[in-house]
């Protein structure tokens, strides 16, 4: 006589703690919300992962070169060019326009913070900062000129001189900027829907 199985009930995954706080604050900052969720080992390694390659990145798409006594410097990869006037065959509108002319801010911005000067350097350009002196020397930067001029739009003179005349291969350095965003919309997903738990089975009388 064959005995009637028992019945089997899979217990569901606890909810994620403050979930659309977390995929927040991993927005801003990668892992931050994992750390909030009590995660802190998951959320440093996300955190050391996602800023490892986007700085990368930015270093592998920097560099400058001087050319017949003109230095030419390109801060990074990470910008917002204005070139609706060049090339807008759809007619977009200016902001739509410019990132359909550089597509891969749209993976970039998802890196968080980091990715939002260049944001605001797009809305308040400001004066371009001149490579050399009165003298037609090259400036010397320092640390604070940097981050003034951090994700700064570069003039198409200088991407062009660092590009043909550097030891960088610039369209390599965005590619792990990309990457970098791509991977922090996972963390972020990681942190609303919260970690993955395998399925328990329970056996009822």
């Amino acid at each position: 006589m064959a005995t009637a199985k028992p019945s089997v009930k899979i217990t569901p995954p606890p909810p994620p703690e403050h979930g659309l706080l977390a995929a927040l604050l991993s927005f801003l900052i990668p892992g931050l919300g994992q750390v909030l969720q009590g995660r802190i080992g998951k959320g440093l390694l996300f955190f050391v992962c996602v800023y490892a390659l986007f700085f990368y990145g930015m270093y592998l798409g920097s560099g400058s070169v001087t050319l017949s006594g003109h230095t030419y410097r390109v801060t990074g990869n990470v910008y917002l060019p204005d070139t609706e006037k060049k090339n807008n065959p759809w007619n977009l509108p200016s902001f739509l326009a410019n990132l359909y002319n550089r597509p891969q801010y749209l993976g970039q911005f998802w890196v968080g913070i980091v990715a939002w000067p260049a944001l605001w350097h797009y809305n308040f350009p400001g004066k371009a900062e001149k490579a050399q002196d009165e003298d037609g020397q090259p400036k010397a930067h320092t640390i604070w000129t940097e981050i003034a001029n951090f994700q700064k739009t570069p003039s198409e003179e200088a991407v062009n001189a660092v590009h043909t005349s550097g030891d960088k291969l610039l369209e390599l350095g965005w590619v792990y900027t990309v990457i970098a965003g791509v991977l922090n919309i996972m963390v972020i997903y990681d942190a609303m829907a919260g970690p993955a738990y395998i399925l328990s089975h329970r056996e009822e009388a």
